[in-house]
């Protein structure tokens, strides 16, 4: 039998989260004692979707053409960018579909409609008491095999009502189809760390206590391989797509932008026209310019941003121009700058609030709570990758690698050509 291989990317999972893992019985069976990477490093902005479609691709963001968790980079603007068709270039999926491998992919971002995936429950953040679950999964590209799975485990998700409270209907759906179908490569995505972080602090007792639940999740998936009759066949990977910040204050930088004058509002306080618009990611945020064509503007936009890190007042850590951000990030697309964090200052999209509102924490937007990402990717804890299984080494520890290293790594293992990409097959990890 060829070997199979499950990967579940735990979002937000860190490397200081390995203690509490080591300590618990499916991570201690199924991961612990085979190779893993010292740390990995995100890409730039640390967002989840930019970072997944780079993980599956093997390439940064300005070649996969997602920037961001939304569709485009449109002011006001904040579609969930949940299809394939909007990622620029092959995956890992198209690649083990050209060598003749099955594949599953549950809730791994910007995966709708993938013709090139065989088991396919897309993620849906959408998901509330009133939406039959099937019937969105459809939409987003599952077949009927896939939709009997979905409605086997669907009160699962209505329990909470939004992701990332689903996330046992994930574990057992991916479950499911390891046992009925035995895919070559199975993909998973929970974000049960990366919502208790959001919602109480980057350590907290939630934070402990959803990485415990992780732990579950290993064990659901893993014993099902065994279930499968896999047992010594299959490798389970463990990986995540970035760290998170505490959050001390928010500052709205569309306020700013209001008062320079770069947006103006009409009597009933609405944008009747605008010549700059920042659009948040947490720890950092795109500056889209109406007209990047002016070059004065933009001059005059670039000498401005760089004057507010030297005020000190809000929050602005660093200014990237699009020059610098495709030489230091790979980063490249419809926007003119990005605003980096002073490492504890997240930004806000609103234009009517003062720039520095005086607000609790809002957990119900993930950009706005305790904690966030969104930041330069060498800033705080580090996502991370273990692997254990017949392709890996015993007992190893290999050098930090980079997020968008897992499709060429995994291509490797799997003995399957993959397109030429930004990352680096991990091949100290590999027997």
């Amino acid at each position: 039998m060829k070997q199979k291989f499950i990967v579940m990317s735990a979002d937000a999972l860190v490397v200081e989260d390995l203690k509490i893992l080591e300590t618990l019985p499916n991570y201690r069976r199924y991961v612990m004692g085979g190779a893993r990477t010292k740390s990995m490093l995100s890409v730039y902005p640390s967002v989840t979707y930019a970072a997944h479609t780079s993980m599956i691709t093997g390439c940064t963001p300005g070649k996969t053409g997602i920037l961001s968790n939304f569709e485009t980079l449109v002011p006001g603007k904040y579609d969930w960018v949940l299809e394939r068709k909007f990622v620029k270039i092959p995956d890992l999926f198209t690649a083990a579909k050209s060598a003749g491998l099955t594949t599953a992919s549950i809730f791994w971002p910007v995966t709708g409609n993938h013709r090139d995936v065989d088991y396919l429950i897309n993620e849906w953040p959408g998901c509330a008491p009133d939406i039959p679950i099937a019937e969105a999964m459809k939409e987003e590209g599952s077949d009927q095999k896939t939709l009997d799975i979905v409605k086997m485990y669907e009160k699962e998700m209505l329990r909470t009502g939004v992701h990332p409270g689903c996330d046992y209907f994930v574990a057992d759906c991916a479950a499911e189809i390891i046992k009925r179908y035995t895919p070559d490569l199975v993909i998973l995505h929970p974000a049960n760390v990366d919502g208790a972080r959001h919602a109480s602090g980057v350590f907290s007792d939630a934070v402990e206590q959803a990485v415990k639940e992780t732990d579950d999740m290993i064990g659901i998936v893993c014993r099902a391989a065994e279930a499968a009759g896999l047992g010594g066949k299959y490798n389970f990977v463990l990986v995540s797509d970035h760290g998170q910040l505490d959050m001390k204050r928010i500052v709205n930088v569309n306020a700013l932008f209001a008062d320079l004058g770069w947006i103006e509002t009409d009597s009933r306080g609405n944008v009747k026209d605008w010549k700059a618009w920042a659009i948040s990611q947490g720890f950092s945020s795109y500056v889209v310019l109406r007209d990047p064509c002016d070059s004065d503007f933009k001059e005059k936009a670039e000498r401005t941003l760089r004057e507010l890190i030297k005020d000190g007042l809000y929050g602005f850590g660093g200014v990237l121009n699009e020059r610098e951000a495709r030489e230091r990030y790979g980063l490249y697309g419809k926007f003119s700058f990005i605003i980096e964090t002073d490492g504890f200052t997240g930004f806000g999209d609103d234009y009517k609030h003062p720039a520095v509102p005086v607000q609790g924490y809002d957990s119900a937007d993930y950009r706005q709570g305790r904690a966030t990402h969104g930041h330069m990717p060498e800033k705080g804890p580090q996502p991370v990758f273990c692997a254990k299984g017949p392709a890996f080494k015993e007992n190893y520890i290999g050098a930090a690698g980079k997020i968008y290293d897992l499709a060429p790594t995994l291509a490797k293992a799997m003995g399957i050509d993959f397109f030429d990409c930004d990352g680096t097959a991990l091949t100290e990890l590999l027997k």
